[in-house]
């Protein structure tokens, strides 16, 4: 036989489960016909043939006259199961209420197309006998779906209590996340038990783990209640079981907002698949002043990336944070590092730092000044390039070049940084 789809499962659920809010897909119908047969002598495989070519072809009539042709030349109940299914996609349920009801008077423990009654029925608004038979059919076939949907027959009745009952059957049976989201959604939206719905997710994650339906379903409670840590522990949690950047970006900004530094850093520090993870850590080193880390970030950036930027930031910081400015190694190294990188990039920036290092530790004043030439030739009134040549021409002992580069600077500017108000008293008496 060829059936390859029940058409009466196409419809149930969609009805039934309103609340639950399932959508069940038409069946693919090109996959059925892209089977290939050289020839077809069965007249019964002709009938379903063409009875599926017509559904593909939205000709729901000609589906149903082909299905009843396949039933009368066969015998087959699952012919009829069909016709009924045409029939709900045909939206014709009355005719359809009737057909399965005459089917059910036949096969009374079909457990579809008892569904498909409840369906209709709970289409119609007849509650009453959709419960009846949703009774029958956990009678004749208890299982977790039919658990639902008696529970969805309650819900739509507003008996709260007795769907939740329902659904707790349900979820002794099978752990699953749907089942267990449906309930805590029924202690939520239904009953306002908000706790309740906290309580039930909780559990269910501290057991079995989390899952993206779950989790987002409690961060979004949390976030509602401003409850903000919970709400990073658990997109923590989420990030950590699927590895979504999403869900680590949810947790950063949660911690960011409300300058949870510590936290974030712990998170990163844990987790070094998130995206930029060592770019974020460095920023919230930097704010906290922890060099060291810093410089260590620094490097590990510069050997991933071979971005020399990142060199010289590393670079620059080794030189801020020393403990000792003058120690002779540190500083060959330092300015080793720096040439590399004004090799390399047309920065003023960089040009100056390292000319400027240069003249003021006495290394190679004259290089030095070559340096900050450089990056005046780019920015010829920056004040600091200004000041790092006017004290090159100090440490030269040239005070007349000194004194005119220093006066290129306005005196205001002057007063504003205390280094170079500090260069501007010394050059002003300089009397080599």
């Amino acid at each position: 036989m060829w059936l390859r789809n029940k058409i009466v499962s196409i419809v149930l659920l969609s009805i039934v489960l309103l609340f639950m809010g399932c959508s069940i897909n038409t069946p693919n119908m090109n996959s059925f016909l892209s089977e290939r047969f050289e020839t077809i002598e069965n007249p019964e495989d002709v009938l379903i043939v063409e009875g599926y070519n017509a559904l593909d072809n939205q000709d729901l009539k000609e589906a149903r006259e082909s299905f009843l042709e396949a039933y009368y030349l066969s015998g087959n109940r699952s012919y009829l199961k069909e016709i009924i299914g045409v029939l709900l996609l045909e939206q014709e349920y009355i005719l359809a209420k009737e057909k399965t009801l005459q089917y059910l008077e036949k096969y009374p423990k079909d457990e579809d197309m008892r569904q498909t009654l409840i369906g209709i029925l709970s289409k119609e608004g007849d509650l009453k006998n959709a419960l009846k038979e949703a009774m029958i059919l956990l009678k004749n076939h208890r299982n977790v779906q039919n658990l639902e949907i008696i529970s969805s027959v309650y819900l739509l009745q507003k008996k709260y209590q007795k769907s939740i009952e329902y659904l707790q059957q349900a979820y002794a049976l099978e752990k699953n996340d749907l089942i267990l989201d449906k309930l805590a959604s029924t202690y939520f939206v239904f009953l306002n038990n908000k706790q309740k719905a906290i309580e039930l997710y909780e559990r269910h994650i501290q057991k079995y783990g989390v899952s993206p339906m779950i989790g987002e379903k409690l961060a979004m409670i949390y976030l509602q209640d401003k409850a903000y840590k919970k709400a990073a522990r658990v997109y923590e949690k989420l990030f950590k079981a699927t590895g979504e950047q999403n869900y680590a970006k949810n947790v950063l900004e949660i911690y960011f907002q409300f300058n949870n530094l510590t936290q974030a850093q712990s998170f990163l520090e844990k987790n070094s698949s998130i995206h930029l993870a060592d770019e974020i850590l460095l920023e919230i080193y930097r704010h906290k002043k922890d060099y060291q880390k810093s410089i260590e970030v620094l490097d590990r950036i510069y050997k991933q990336t071979h971005n020399v930027d990142f060199l010289a930031l590393k670079a620059m910081m080794i030189y801020e944070s020393a403990k000792n400015r003058n120690d002779k190694k540190m500083l060959e190294s330092v300015v080793e590092d720096l040439k590399i990188v004004s090799n390399k990039l047309d920065d003023a920036l960089y040009w100056n730092y390292l000319g400027y290092l240069m003249i003021d530790h006495n290394l190679d004043i004259k290089e030095g000044m070559q340096y900050v030439t450089k990056a005046l030739q780019k920015e010829p009134q920056n004040v600091y390039y200004l000041d790092s040549l006017a004290w090159g021409y100090y440490q030269l002992k040239d005070c007349i070049n000194a004194r005119l580069t220093m006066e290129k600077i306005p005196l205001e500017e002057i007063q504003k940084e205390k280094e170079i108000k500090d260069h501007f008293e010394v050059i002003r008496q300089c009397k080599f």
